[in-house]
């Protein structure tokens, strides 16, 4: 008994320290679990990971100072500098904001926008339903590195985004979507390679 406390106390301990990771020098340095795993997983590379978050970061934070309940209905993602912004949001002036404030930020190649309109309660019980339910057929497919691709869905319409290796991937996660139950519509805003230009 006392070697098996033993032993669930090392594997406790494994898992809360960070994974030690060799950087481009040769010298030994502590990486966070979570950042192996992304980069492992993500077309982009780390210091193209770390830009992207710094972007949406900036943008996030400047939409909520200037309104913290249509701040945070505005959802942003950005790759490789392009940024999307997306949500139920009826307000055109704060669209238009939300638009200059991505574009005056520093590095950002474009910006897209997709705005629905909101519905009685906003984000829906169905709607995380069907998120939770499109997660779950993309992760079980073993053919589909779908830590690459975010949803968002809004009264049944699904978006994928995200880089992909292939347009295959893109596919596959369209069908996907189209496949879950109460989905109504499906937009994919993933990124295949030759897109990356």
């Amino acid at each position: 008994m006392r070697m098996f406390r033993i032993g669930m106390m090392f594997v406790v301990l494994a898992a809360a320290v960070p994974c030690l990771a060799f950087s481009a020098s040769g010298a030994l340095a502590f990486t966070p679990w979570g950042a192996v795993y992304e980069v492992a997983r993500d077309e982009r590379s780390l210091a193209d990971i770390t830009a992207d978050k710094e972007k949406v970061t900036e943008i996030k934070s400047a939409l909520v100072k200037k309104d913290g309940k249509l701040g945070l209905a505005v959802k942003t993602y950005c790759f490789l500098g392009r940024v999307t912004l997306l949500g139920q949001l009826d307000d055109e002036a704060f669209q238009s904001f939300a638009v200059a404030t991505a574009k005056k930020t520093k590095g950002v190649k474009d910006v897209a926008t997709y705005w629905e309109k909101p519905g009685k309660e906003g984000t829906t019980t169905a709607d995380l339903e069907i998120a939770a339910k499109l997660r779950t057929a993309l992760v079980g497919d073993k053919a589909l590195s779908s830590t690459q691709i975010e949803t968002e869905v809004f009264g049944g319409k699904v978006y994928l985004l995200g880089m992909v290796r292939s347009h295959r991937d893109a596919e596959r996660a369209v069908a996907h979507a189209k496949a879950v139950k109460g989905v109504t519509g499906v937009t994919s805003l993933l990124i295949p390679p030759k897109a990356r230009k």
